[in-house]
């Protein structure tokens, strides 16, 4: 885990920076009336209708680059791993496909969204470059992960692409932009982030492209072609799933109430923190894990990250609750958006489910066994989309939450049960519980003994109540290793510099 701590703790910092500079980005999209809630929402929507063209447009060369890397990594020098070029190749002929397609149903998209929401219509050319420079940082992400630079990826994605989109919404606060203007330039927002990216891999000469097939490609290709194949619906099944629910509600409510899902989603999404930082490190572990058939090594991963993610989404979301109403008072936020209330509890319980079975998805994705991926994500496909379609139209979009969180309850049921009875693994422990107790207990202690007459007051002694109640039980009680370790890590660097 040496590895995967140090380098997932430099990542969830990074992370956790873009974190602060997109909550300002949110502020200001939700603040004051410079932005309405239809234009955020058809920022949310723009962004997850590229989501769908990167996933239809790579063709699976994402998951065979993590797969396949270390064989090309084991056997060849850096010049002559033909897998990125060829993987780069074929995933522009996709996205050449996936225009022409767009195309020609580009009537039914003005049937399904012109009433409820004519901004999507308006500004849906500015999808083909915002997804096409996805798919290229994805393949450059691909690649840095596979060098063991997940922290310049996540640099470039956390951070620069939310300080690019803060320079925009400067220049559109100070009028240099237009609404137009502004969407048209954030549409570049992933290119920007490309060529970083691209720069620093050729630096460090982490990177090559060559088209000539290589021993290994000749040796693996059948294997490749058939889990990219598998992977690539999976792919197509995960990004549906995920997004679904801003299309029907972008749909049937409009982009406002996008705008107030959008506006849930993403305070929940800075709880993801810590899995985008261990997801990076661990993939490319894991798979050299099972390469190498070190059982020990991936059931050591897989309880750790189960624990450790657990015990930071508990804890933010108990921080983020504790503080919703009080938010709203000092940052003086658009009191519309406090009707996603309902959302964001129940937005952040599904994050808790996801992040607290750890790496499973990873676990399997990697394995002989990749195929049951598909059939995990298309059970929660079945369940996620008429599921919410039907909630949608009875509970607007507090039934879209609901619905998210009954479909990934069962779908990591599935998992965690496939793999405890496949590899014999599981991840939990007393230590899981015991981080749910404790969390609860801070909340309570937190919000039922503590009133201020200031909000802001208010506020501080909460959060400061809530966060020394849980770190007074969850120290001592050596819940997480990695915690403890960071904390005495802490203790001994404040020491010595106390002792100057």
């Amino acid at each position: 885990m040496g590895i995967i701590r140090k380098q997932s703790i430099t990542s969830s910092f990074i992370i956790y920076t873009g974190f602060f500079i997109g909550a300002i980005n949110t502020w200001l999209f939700t603040t004051g009336h410079y932005f309405t809630a239809a234009e955020y929402g058809l920022i949310g929507i723009l962004l997850n209708i590229a989501q769908y063209f990167f996933a239809l447009a790579n063709l699976g060369t994402i998951p065979v680059l993590y797969r396949f890397y270390p064989y090309y990594r084991d056997n060849l020098p850096l010049e002559k791993r033909d897998l990125f070029g060829k993987a780069v190749i074929i995933a522009i002929v996709g996205f050449v496909a996936v225009c022409l397609c767009s195309f020609l149903f580009k009537d039914l998209v003005v049937t399904k969204f012109g009433t409820n929401s004519p901004l999507l219509i308006k500004y849906f050319y500015t999808i083909y470059p915002l997804s096409l420079f996805l798919l290229l940082f994805s393949l450059l992400e691909a690649q840095a992960w596979n060098h063991f630079a997940s922290v310049a990826a996540n640099f470039q994605k956390e951070l620069v692409m939310r300080l690019f989109t803060s320079f925009l919404i400067i220049l559109f606060l100070f009028k240099v932009l237009n609404y137009e203007g502004f969407i048209n330039l954030f549409s570049f927002v992933y290119a920007f982030i490309f060529l970083g990216l691209l720069i620093y891999l050729y630096r460090k000469g982490q990177i090559s492209f060559t088209l000539k097939t290589s021993v290994v490609t000749r040796r693996l290709r059948k294997k490749m072609l058939s889990l990219g194949t598998f992977v690539y619906i999976v792919a197509l099944f995960t990004i549906l799933a995920k997004n679904f629910d801003n299309f029907i509600i972008s749909s049937v409510l409009g982009l406002a109430q996008n705008g107030i899902f959008t506006f849930a989603s993403y305070i929940t999404s800075t709880m993801e923190g810590p899995q985008r930082g261990l997801i990076a490190v661990s993939v490319p572990v894991i798979a050299q894990a099972w390469k190498d058939k070190d059982m020990k090594r991936i059931e050591s991963i897989y309880r750790k990250t189960a624990l450790n993610m657990l015990l930071f989404s508990c804890f933010l979301f108990g921080l983020i609750w504790l503080n919703y109403h009080n938010a709203f008072e000092i940052l003086n936020i658009n009191r519309s958006y406090l009707e996603g209330q309902n959302v964001l509890l129940l937005l952040g319980l599904t994050k808790i489910v996801e992040l607290g079975t750890g790496v499973n998805a990873q676990i399997i994705v990697t394995s002989r066994y990749w195929k049951v991926d598909l059939v995990t994500t298309a059970a929660l496909l079945c369940i996620l989309i008429p599921l919410n379609y039907l909630l949608i139209k009875r509970y607007g979009i507090d039934g879209s939450a609901a619905a998210s969180l009954i479909a990934y309850i069962i779908f990591n049921l599935i998992r965690y049960v496939f793999i405890w009875v496949k590899f014999k693994m599981q991840p939990f422990t007393w230590r899981n519980a015991a981080v749910i107790v404790i969390t609860v207990i801070g909340y309570w202690a937190a919000h039922s003994l503590i009133k201020m007459p200031s909000v802001l007051l208010d506020a501080i002694v909460q959060s400061t109540v809530y966060v020394v109640v849980c770190a007074a039980l969850i120290i001592p009680l050596r819940v997480s290793d990695d915690l403890n370790r960071l904390y005495a890590l802490g203790l001994e660097r404040v020491k010595r510099v106390l002792g100057r």
